[in-house]
């Protein structure tokens, strides 16, 4: 224990006991996703994108990996990450993503098998240095690929300063992300064949999805999977 877990410790968001953001027996109330289709919400195993939503609409992602249902205890646990620079969350939600991960086979065995690299959302360099002073996406896929044992790489920059898309509707998000995002660093994307995306909450996809699209632009045989902790309802 190091000595800001002295002054400040860990306290349980359901129950308040001392040691952790939630204690053994509260972390038995987190309930897992159903496995679902990210496009129509119709069960899909494996979390994949179903045949009929690649076809008719166009979806970019081929999967999205969730592996916590919604809940007030796990938003106040994210937004300590989000909003009030508890860094040390992170390797709490990650150590569950990755049981998650190995859990589900067809994404654990791209990543045992594949060449397999790790990226996340970019923010745009104002609102990372200046609103938030840092990317909790970023920080999350750092921790994920370490605990993998894979790259992680940043070959994406947001050009553009948006509105949040928490403070918009299904239309306006989407709206909100066309043409904000460019490549850079992306040598390494001639020889991977499968990209981990990450990002905190998801409501409508766009975000995951717009950023799919864009890398499928240019490199369309690439297979994209995001991975999220929660996907909320809107």
């Amino acid at each position: 224990m190091n000595i800001l877990d002295l002054i400040f410790p860990k306290k349980c968001v359901w129950c308040g006991e001392t040691g952790d953001y939630l204690c053994k027996n509260c972390k038995k109330n987190l309930q897992p996703h159903m496995e679902i289709c990210p496009c129509c919400h119709r069960y899909s195993k494996d979390y994949l994108t179903c045949v009929d939503c690649k076809s008719m609409w166009n979806f970019a992602l081929d999967g999205i990996l969730i592996p916590f249902s919604y809940s007030w205890f796990l938003k106040k646990i994210i937004l300590k990450l989000k909003y009030y620079h508890k860094r040390d969350v992170v390797d709490f939600l990650i150590d569950r993503v990755c049981l998650a991960i190995y859990a589900n086979h067809t994404l654990s065995s791209k990543i045992e098998k594949w060449n397999v690299i790790v990226s996340w959302i970019p923010s745009h360099w104002y609102r990372k240095y200046f609103v938030k002073w840092y990317n909790q996406s970023y920080l999350l896929a750092q921790n994920l690929a370490k605990k993998l044992n894979v790259q992680y790489w940043e070959f994406l920059k947001k050009t553009k300063n948006t509105k949040s898309q928490a403070t918009l509707d299904r239309e306006w998000r989407l709206k909100n992300l066309k043409n904000v995002f460019c490549f850079q660093n992306e040598k390494i994307l001639g020889n991977v064949q499968t990209i981990v995306l990450v990002d905190d909450v998801t409501t409508t996809w766009s975000t995951l999805n717009e950023v799919a699209k864009f890398i499928k632009s240019k490199y369309p045989k690439i297979c994209i999977r995001g991975v999220v902790l929660c996907r909320k309802n809107s």
